[in-house]
């Protein structure tokens, strides 16, 4: 009779065991930056889609490492992964029931690598790709393979803006300003925004002589880029001309507001100033378009002028 207890008591207990441990897991984590480099401090957010109520959140030991046990192993897991500078993470996560041995690693990337990574993973692609082997091949200075690449890369994706503006930069440094408008034209028949193919066609036509076509994109680069210093400057120099300082000048203060060392601007504040009576500004305008262009255009005539005041 005391044997057939015994052997009952020893059931029971085991039983009990067995209940207790239920439908568990154990789990360890380690979060990592790109390089492989354990991050302390790592905050991980586990919650349960099945499970609404349920939240638990754990921190990073100094090697990067956090440990878990879940008590119903039977449920997906989403984990968050968060830390400063690094973007968050997240991943579903479901282990075996009753199994002790699972190990994850999570890996944090910064924003900076994120971008790098999908700049990657965009100049891959057609059109881009040949971009990517026109800059490479201008970095060698071979400018004639550089512009094949770039007819390659639109007649892959004919409204692949980055290629318009590039090819239209090639050949108005060519100096070929006739082939630079007609390909700047290209470019704003897709984007009629794109300041730097309005640029160019602006310069193009002004290189051409072709006062008409020069005025009409002047006229659409300034309207888009109203604070553009040099929209501002040339409008200055409207009342230049007429010689009506008293119009030109908050333009030009305007200008300077922007960009501090435009040359332009430098210049022509200071003569303004030289004009008013102000010699003390005129002499500390001037000299300092000297020292951001000391081989512009009117840098002669603001030496001389320096010198006398």
């Amino acid at each position: 009779m005391r044997q057939q207890l015994t052997i009952v008591v020893a059931l029971a207990v085991a039983a009990a065991g067995t209940a207790f441990a239920g439908p568990q897991a154990r789990l360890a984590g380690t979060v990592v930056d790109s390089a492989g480099a354990p991050i302390p401090g790592a905050t991980i957010t586990i919650t349960a889609e099945a499970l609404p109520t349920f939240e638990k959140v754990l921190t990073t030991d100094d090697r990067g490492v956090f440990k878990l046990l879940i008590l119903d192993a039977t449920q997906v897991y989403l984990f968050t992964v968060t830390a400063d500078g690094y973007l968050s993470y997240k991943e579903e996560v479901k282990v075996p029931v009753g199994t002790t041995d699972n190990e994850f690693t999570f890996t944090l990337s910064t924003q900076q690598e994120r971008a790098a990574e999908r700049e990657q993973e965009l100049m891959e692609q057609p059109g881009y790709k040949e971009c990517g082997e026109a800059r490479a091949l201008l970095e060698q200075g071979d400018t004639v393979g550089a512009r094949a690449k770039l007819v390659a890369a639109l007649e892959a994706v004919p409204d692949l803006i980055i290629a318009h503006e590039a090819l239209a930069t090639l050949d108005y440094d060519s100096g070929d300003y006739e082939l630079a408008l007609k390909t700047a034209r290209r470019c704003l028949e897709v984007d009629d925004e794109s300041l730097g193919c309005l640029a160019i066609a602006t310069n193009a036509a002004s290189n051409l002589g072709d006062a008409k076509a020069h005025a009409e994109f002047i006229a659409r680069y300034e309207e888009l880029n109203p604070d553009d210093p040099a929209t501002i400057f040339n409008q200055a120099v409207v009342f230049l001309n007429k010689m009506d300082d008293e119009q030109a000048r908050p333009l030009l203060e305007s200008c300077l507001g922007i960009d501090p060392e435009f040359p332009k601007c430098l210049f022509e504040y200071g003569m303004l100033l030289l004009r008013t009576g102000d010699l003390e500004g005129a002499k500390s305008h001037l000299e300092k378009y000297l020292e951001v262009a000391p081989e512009g255009p009117d840098a002669d005539a603001a030496r001389e002028t320096v010198k006398y005041l």
